[in-house]
């Protein structure tokens, strides 16, 4: 049975519109919304990776219980670091899973010595795999607190499948490459899945390149897969043994009408239901 888990909230920001998904789904969903994490502007680095440590820490310990009443747990939150809560809960409950599906237009894989743009957000996937600056930066040092906090502990890279990440930067490319993740195209995934395996997916909405469907996407990257395509993966990955799922969302303050939002649901729904 899934458990569906909502965290309105964007790099630790908080981002009411994810609410109003409470009012287009016709499923219950649990929110995650700590009173002390208001604030909807963080122009600090630093601040903003508390204000994540504290929230995911707070998705671990949800997702811990869960796991263990033998529930599905399912969020979506505004960014690709709830995945670092997801994982610590499963870890939590003794039950990390055997392979970690990835989907995501970028790599998340920057640090902050690799990173041009001083985005947290595109990070997620190595702090996932422990890859962290050790150094003097305090921005580095917080980022080793954030995990600390949430309790999560880094995860075997090889185990990993990156699909379909069509955009790198320099620097990040190369460290994707030295790694052992294996990345490929998201035709390609049902190959390197095996049906008896304990699968977490994580996926990002923005993999999709469907502008005129989903116009609200965050970091639109053209030639991915479009709504339809995604539709029919999901109904194939309802075949294998999926135990949990993360969903990193649309900008909801761009999506007035709902549009991007209820096909955002409707994919997920796909798997979810089936």
């Amino acid at each position: 049975m899934n458990a569906r888990l909502l965290l309105p909230y964007l790099m630790g920001q908080r981002r009411d519109g994810l609410r109003r998904v409470l009012d287009i789904d016709h499923h219950p969903w649990e929110v995650i919304a700590p009173e002390l994490l208001h604030e909807t502007r963080i122009d600090d680095p630093i601040a903003k990776l508390r204000n994540l440590g504290s929230l995911y820490a707070l998705l671990a310990a949800r997702v811990a219980a869960l796991a263990k009443s033998g529930y599905r747990p399912v969020s979506i939150a505004g960014d690709c670091v709830s995945s670092l809560g997801m994982l610590a809960g499963l870890q939590q409950a003794g039950q990390q899973p055997d392979r970690v599906l990835w989907l995501d237009a970028h790599g998340d894989f920057h640090t902050w010595a690799s990173t041009a743009t001083q985005y947290i957000g595109g990070m997620p996937l190595a702090m996932f795999v422990g890859r962290v600056d050790r150094n003097p930066d305090p921005r580095s040092q917080a980022a080793l607190d954030c995990l600390s906090t949430i309790g999560v502990q880094a995860y075997p890279q090889r185990q990993i499948v990156l699909a379909d990440a069509r955009d790198l930067d320099p620097g990040e490319r190369e460290a994707l490459l030295s790694s052992q993740i294996l990345r490929c195209p998201l035709g390609e995934v049902l190959g390197h899945l095996q049906p008896q395996e304990r699968i977490y997916l994580h996926w990002d909405t923005d993999v999709i390149d469907d502008p005129a469907h989903m116009p609200a996407l965050k970091y639109h990257v053209q030639r991915g897969p479009s709504a339809a395509d995604m539709v029919v993966f999901f109904q194939a990955l309802r075949r294998y043994n999926i135990v949990a799922v993360s969903v990193s969302a649309w900008h909801p303050e761009q999506d007035g009408d709902n549009q991007t939002a209820l096909a955002c649901l409707e994919i997920l729904n796909t798997l979810l239901d089936g």
